[in-house]
């Protein structure tokens, strides 16, 4: 009898604990109309509904069929059925492929392993391009992780965000000379832009960066403490953040995405969250704080939203990937 009056207790509170778990997370919190949802955690591709094993491609030949969960992602990008991550505790490029129901595994070309694999982007073609910041390097791969070239400019030292912008160039983001360099996505230079400094188009170690629609460049200036927005050409067109413990102020921000309506997701490491910005530089919402719960971040580092505002943070040190999605673009506008 007692074992029985044991398992209604244990059963009891597991019930409890799963309703728990359970109970819709969103932002802001009630009674205000929710704007945003948590989804799910990614700590491997089970996590997406991918069941069974996986496709390796590291040197040209299968690594395995064991299940490898994410230990420190790092870069995230999420296009159509696949998100992308790198790893920098595996070096590792992750490729869940949820219509496919299956992972690709890259870990660098067939002359060398990845060394600090830190952002991901695709071009049209689905061509998967990985920015190696030891190796100052972008390594290019067919949509399959078949290796095709590298992307190495001379001026290339510490290459960290990249993305491609609708007029199909590579925009490269150098933490260590402080630019963006410029070039087609077969490697060609096409010039840099910036250089260090506070001013103006000035940079201090930024790291990563996205596109808007209409070809603007979002910038996250991360010594600086600021974002910058600047034109397809470089020119300098706005800027916004200070450094300051204030919401609206930045510590570190680092991953940087715009949303259907060109709100600015920002993640800053140092405070564990992600502000959202309009156009006008107006705060709307802050996303987060440091924890190991749902919705908490112990090192937020990156941020991808899809078009139809999936959003995809990776929380490094939590070793998952965050999941939500945007419930009503149209009403975040007005949540300031």
């Amino acid at each position: 009898m007692k074992i029985f009056l044991y398992m209604l207790v244990f059963i009891g509170g597991f019930n409890t604990f799963y309703a728990q778990e359970r109970v819709k997370l969103v932002w802001p919190p009630p009674p205000d109309e929710a704007k945003i949802e948590f989804v799910s955690s990614i700590h491997n591709s089970d996590d997406l509904g991918i069941k069974k094993g996986f496709f390796s491609k590291a040197f040209d030949f299968l690594f395995g069929k064991e299940e490898r969960s994410l230990r420190a992602p790092f870069g995230v990008h999420a296009h159509e059925e696949r998100v992308y991550t790198t790893d920098i505790a595996t070096k590792s490029l992750y490729i869940f492929d949820k219509k496919k129901n299956n992972m690709i595994t890259i870990s660098g070309s067939k002359k060398e392993q990845f060394l600090y694999p830190i952002d991901i982007t695709t071009d049209e073609s689905g061509n998967i391009y990985v920015s190696d910041s030891v190796r100052a390097k972008i390594y290019v791969f067919e949509k399959d992780g078949d290796y095709k070239y590298s992307i190495e400019p001379k001026m290339l030292q510490r290459p960290v965000g990249i993305a491609i912008s609708p007029d199909k160039k590579l925009y490269i983001v150098d933490a260590l000379s402080s630019q963006i360099h410029v070039t087609s996505l077969k490697g060609d230079y096409l010039g840099s832009i910036g250089k260090n400094g506070t001013g103006d188009g000035e940079f201090n170690r930024p790291t990563f960066m996205d596109i808007g629609h209409d070809g603007k460049l979002y910038v996250s200036d991360s010594m600086n403490h600021r974002v910058q927005i600047l034109g397809s050409d470089g020119g300098f067109i706005d800027k916004f953040g200070k450094l300051g413990q204030e919401i609206g102020n930045f510590g570190s921000p680092r991953g940087i995405s715009i949303d259907s309506d060109e709100n600015i997701y920002v993640c800053d490491t140092m405070f564990n969250n992600i502000q959202i910005f309009n156009q006008k530089k107006e705060l709307l919402m802050v996303l987060g704080r440091y924890g190991d719960k749902r919705g908490e971040f112990a090192l937020a580092e990156d941020i991808s939203i899809t078009k139809d505002n999936i959003i995809y943070v990776t929380d490094t040190n939590n070793n998952r990937i965050q999941l939500f999605k945007l419930i009503n673009s149209a009403q975040i506008r007005s949540l300031k």
